[in-house]
């Protein structure tokens, strides 16, 4: 169980705090939620059960885990992992995996094909674009949470590694 003023990795929307654990307030729910401020979005609040499983939930990985991956996409050339073949198919299922090496390899494939495209004058499809995006910004948040670095900051850091030819 987590605490008040934890961060965590939530769904598909990236980092959030708890900010409350409490009966949200809304009319037939019971039972305690996480009130979740994502960080990176100040629109809303989401109420997830305590006890559930149907989204995934954790906490964020450490400065010095962080620090870690940030040298492995530095040296993303000489992965074999990072640099396998993805298929479309796998795109979702690497998203919602919530994985850091995951999403680094979703990631970097995403902008070999990006790379690939633009030779012949060609952009991205947007199903690619969506997916670039939506790993882009899982990964780079947390990475910058964890870093306590600035989002853009480390987007650009990042995007420079992992995009390299």
């Amino acid at each position: 169980m987590f605490e008040v003023g934890d961060k965590v990795m939530y769904g598909v929307v990236g980092v959030c705090i708890v900010e409350k654990i409490a009966k949200p307030p809304i009319k037939g729910i019971d039972g305690d939620y996480y009130y979740l401020q994502p960080v990176y979005d100040s629109k809303g609040l989401i109420y997830s059960p305590v006890n559930s499983n149907k989204v995934t939930i954790r906490e964020i990985i450490t400065k010095k885990q962080a620090e870690k991956y940030v040298d492995k996409a530095i040296n993303c050339k000489k992965d074999e992992m990072l640099n396998g073949e993805i298929t479309p198919n796998q795109y979702d299922v690497m998203i919602k995996s919530q994985d850091i090496m995951e999403l680094m390899h979703l990631i970097r494939g995403l902008y070999n094909i990006k790379n690939e495209r633009a030779k012949d004058l060609r952009k991205m499809k947007s199903a690619d674009s969506r997916m670039l995006t939506a790993a882009r910004k899982l990964l780079y948040g947390e990475l910058a949470v964890s870093l306590d670095m600035d989002y853009e900051e480390i987007t650009q850091q990042l995007d420079e590694y992992l995009g390299q030819l």
